[in-house]
């Protein structure tokens, strides 16, 4: 029920302005890579692999999105988002990604409309289109006679016809065309700059039709058919418009030809085909993936997922397909370049880590030498390669999405407090090569996570360390739950915005914050056998000072213990105050 209040200043308790803090979602993938279609560097939210079917089409048989997209969803996945990539920017004449066209003319060969797939790839070659001009659906009489000079008629119904629609008065002397400007009873108006030239007689007999057309669109089995299209923007039947709002298949628009609407109308077209289209995968750079983040339209590549808070993971399965197919790799330092800025993000972002693959399927030396590129809690890697079927193929894939699936299904299970390790992996056969345990222990120490069958246990994830050369940062585990942790408790302070830096505040703050983190210590997600010895939270005067309260900020000081009990990982977290009223 709402409460009205004359105006004026009213006293609230700040407690009463926050929600309870919780945990926000977890185990969400992002994924990058190239697909049959799809939008481009647009991240795409699915919940299943069929969904990804729908959207980004049947995965080539060499790649190794779909894969990856499949494996996730077959180990626990429940969201991800996908960001298909292609070449986009042309440097020195290579290809890259175009969408297919065709541009319908009218019976005079003026420019009508253009008709554009959705998005760019060959599979837009495939798209066949077709206008045809229907039978009238409407076609009613003139029932009281015209002159030369009006611009409203009666006519015996209005049915059919809407504001905006294209008429055509046709009697046996010829035919005029108007765009209606109103309806009122029976009586249709047009624009008073376009009064008639000559008389029209209801005898005669004098016929009111709308000027519509149908265009076709099919694409193997998905056909969209849309009837009784007007060329007038004002129209609700405008094709612009309605096209634009409904097919999963193509863009269309309009020519703007400085004909009027009833001329630019398209001429019948037999069925044809759309042309020009390009993948621009063959020519993919790392530029590509990485992309960039100059603001809301602009967001490219890996980067655009910043701007995608849900994200915890962030997976490239496709980068060893662009090494040995895409003309913009030219070794495996284009490789490299990548996946630093993979881990740069999350790095910076501190809410999500990098889940990476080996650009070489089953090779142990490689991938020890690989792993001395990085030094990061933010970054993981899994290793070797697994075998799947795809397609009715045999085939080893990059194991990030499968594993991917797993760290969802733990965090599902448990929270991400559960390390992703001991877990059998679903969706696979094999593996590129069967490690035996003296490689594991190697490769374990070293960082890199093993894949290992086992007798009537299945292939398991048998690791979860990071690359982190710190102790105190080995474990994924340990590093998810911070991330976890800090991204919720700022998450959870954005009411603080409008509140005034005083102790009321702080003390409001730290009971918020220490009845957060009380749940996660009792659901296990840190260490000791008392509050004392799993967290702590801080926010007063020392935290607080007049300086820091100054700049319009408050900060909170916390520790959590997720290895062992009083061995704090601390943090800090500010949240922005814009006082409204006076401070203290």
């Amino acid at each position: 029920m709402t409460t009205s209040r004359a105006p004026g200043i009213y006293s609230m308790e700040s407690e009463s302005r926050y929600v309870p803090m919780g945990l926000g979602p977890s185990g969400v993938a992002g994924f990058v890579g190239m697909a049959e279609r799809g939008p481009t560097d647009v991240p795409t939210r699915v919940t299943s692999y069929e969904e990804f079917l729908s959207l980004f089409g049947e995965p080539p048989l060499e790649g190794y999105l779909g894969p990856a997209i499949q494996g996730f969803f077959l180990n626990g996945g429940r969201a991800c988002y996908v960001l298909r990539i292609a070449h986009q920017v042309s440097r020195s004449g290579e290809e890259t990604a175009a969408k297919a066209a065709h541009n319908l003319l009218t019976e005079t060969g003026a420019p009508s409309l253009r008709v554009e797939s959705m998005n760019p790839g060959l599979w837009a070659n495939r798209v066949r289109i077709s206008v045809e001009r229907p039978d009238p659906r409407v076609s009613t009489l003139l029932t009281l006679d015209l002159r030369a000079g009006d611009t409203s008629a009666v006519i015996k119904s209005t049915h059919g016809l809407m504001q905006g629609s294209i008429i055509r008065l046709r009697d046996k002397e010829g035919e005029v065309y108007r765009t209606l400007t109103d309806l009122s009873g029976k009586t249709i108006s047009w624009s008073e700059d376009q009064p008639l030239e000559r008389p029209f007689d209801s005898g005669a007999p004098t016929w009111i039709e709308p000027l519509e057309f149908d265009l076709n669109v099919q694409w193997g089995a998905q056909r969209e058919r849309y009837r009784y299209l007007s060329m007038s923007p004002s129209s609700g039947a405008y094709f612009e418009r309605v096209i634009n709002e409904r097919s999963e298949l193509v863009r269309v628009l309009d020519a703007r030809d400085e004909l009027p609407a009833h001329e630019r109308t398209p001429a019948v077209q037999a069925e044809l085909t759309l042309s020009g289209g390009l993948d621009g995968a063959y020519t993919v750079t790392p530029d590509d993936f990485i992309g960039a983040n100059i603001g809301p339209e602009e967001r490219y590549g890996i980067a655009a997922f910043e701007a995608v808070d849900e994200v915890d993971l962030l997976v490239a399965p496709d980068l060893a397909w662009a090494l040995a197919h895409s003309g913009g790799f030219r070794s495996e330092a284009d490789v490299h370049v990548v996946q630093e800025a993979m881990v740069s993000q999350c790095e910076r972002l501190k809410t999500r880590v990098a889940i990476m693959d080996f650009p070489e399927p089953a090779n142990i030396k490689h991938a020890s030498q690989w792993r001395l590129h990085f030094d990061s809690a933010f970054a993981a890697f899994y290793f070797p390669w697994v075998a799947t079927e795809h397609q009715g193929q045999q085939r080893l894939v990059p194991p990030s999405g499968h594993v991917c699936g797993i760290i969802a299904r733990c965090d599902g299970a448990m929270g991400p407090y559960r390390a992703p390790a001991n877990e059998e992996i679903e969706g696979i056969f094999d593996v590129g090569v069967d490690l035996r345990d003296n490689d594991i222990a190697r490769l374990n120490d070293e960082g890199v996570n093993c894949l290992k069958g086992f007798a009537r246990r299945g292939i398991r994830v048998w690791g979860a360390r990071t690359t982190s050369s710190d102790p105190m940062w080995r474990f994924l585990n340990v590093r998810r739950v911070m991330n976890t942790v800090i991204s919720s408790v700022e998450r959870g302070l954005q009411w603080t915005v409008f509140e005034t830096n005083t102790p009321l505040l702080w003390k409001t703050l730290t009971r918020q914050v220490t009845s957060f983190l009380m749940d996660l210590w009792r659901e296990g997600y840190f260490q000791g056998r008392t509050p004392e010895e799993a967290f702590f939270v801080k926010c007063d005067e020392e935290t607080n000072p007049e300086e820091i309260r100054d700049v319009g900020v408050v900060v909170i000081e916390c520790g959590i213990a997720p290895v062992r009990p009083a061995e704090f990982i601390s943090f800090k977290v500010e949240a922005e105050i814009d006082e409204v009223g006076g401070g203290g």
